[in-house]
């Protein structure tokens, strides 16, 4: 209901599928916003009570990202259940600022904001981002905040883009007029590029070398110096932001020459520094595949260029 925060958490509703790894799906930002709900608590709740009560608040909210539980029976009028987080997750219009709560529902119930699930639930954002590209989702609401903050005329206005609901504008309620948001038809279709089989498996294979390359880091973060760090974690924003492309997979021109040779880009880079020493992985048999890849790449690369200037020519 505050635009800078829902900047901050849009993230972890923009998918439009709803399981357990849409539980993992959080913000960049939202760290550097969350303590603001928490922080009334710190006038009368002991540090290690709250520290322990948050990690069980965080926990429980994991496995309520699921639909194949359908209901609880006498529990959903207690505690948050899959049926009533996939409300919160709606953009149907009778699910929008519906069921905030964490652990308990009975805080919704009270206050007037729950809603019980109705009809099927169409899930993301009341305007889809249509895109896997990892620093677009993350930062675009704040790029929409920061253009409408100065087209938007008077101090106030300007105030009120910022802290009043992301659907308000001029003249309109705090959060917007309901009738603005988008209708429901049952019709709706995730985005969902169609990406051949071959595609398909390269972007599993090398997502899977990422994580391998995440959990390493996680290992030996305390041995490896800060720009070693800084290092590897540029490749992997560098890789899922390639992956992203990659799996868009869209057939004009201006589109896929960037996925190729950003992809080229980055395997050139994750070649000369696995080579350097900067990455290391317990999968041993990347030191001959990146080198017969890095010559496939090459190849590509010089493909997707005459192609490109060939349909020039045609145009």
């Amino acid at each position: 209901e505050v635009n800078l925060l829902w900047a901050a958490h849009q993230i972890h509703h923009s998918s439009e599928d709803y399981n357990l790894f849409t539980a993992l799906r959080q913000s960049l930002l939202q760290r550097y916003t969350s303590w603001i709900f928490n922080l009334p608590m710190a006038l009368f709740i002991p540090p290690s009570v709250f520290a322990v009560h948050l990690q069980f608040n965080l926990l429980y909210q994991f496995w309520i990202h699921t639909e194949v539980i359908t209901s609880l029976g006498p529990l959903e009028f207690i505690l948050n259940t899959p049926s009533h987080h996939r409300v919160h997750h709606g953009r149907n219009p009778y699910c929008i600022d519906k069921n905030y709560g964490g652990t308990l529902i009975i805080w919704d119930r009270i206050f007037g904001t729950f809603e019980a699930e109705d009809a099927k639930v169409v899930y993301g954002l009341t305007h889809p981002v249509n895109t896997f590209e990892p620093i677009l989702l993350q930062f675009r609401p704040l790029a929409h905040i920061w253009n409408t903050f100065w087209a938007t005329p008077g101090f106030c206005n300007k105030l009120s883009v910022l802290f009043k609901g992301p659907g308000w504008g001029p003249g309109k309620p705090r959060l917007g007029l309901p009738e603005e948001i988008p209708v429901i038809t049952g019709k709706e279709v995730p985005y969902n590029p169609s990406v051949p089989a071959y595609l398909n498996c390269y972007a599993v294979i090398h997502f899977a070398v990422i994580v391998d390359l995440y959990i390493d880091l996680l290992a030996t973060v305390t041995m490896l110096s800060q720009g070693t760090v800084l290092l590897r974690i540029g490749v992997m924003i560098l890789s899922l932001t390639s992956f992203g492309l990659l799996m868009e997979n869209r057939q004009d021109i201006k589109h896929m020459p960037k996925a190729g040779i950003l992809e080229f880009i980055r395997c050139s880079i994750f070649l000369c520094l696995y080579k350097l020493g900067y990455l290391r992985s317990e999968l041993s048999f990347l030191d001959y595949s990146y080198e017969v890849r890095h010559l496939f790449l090459i190849t590509y690369a010089e493909d997707t260029g005459n192609l490109l200037l060939k349909k020039n020519k045609q145009k």
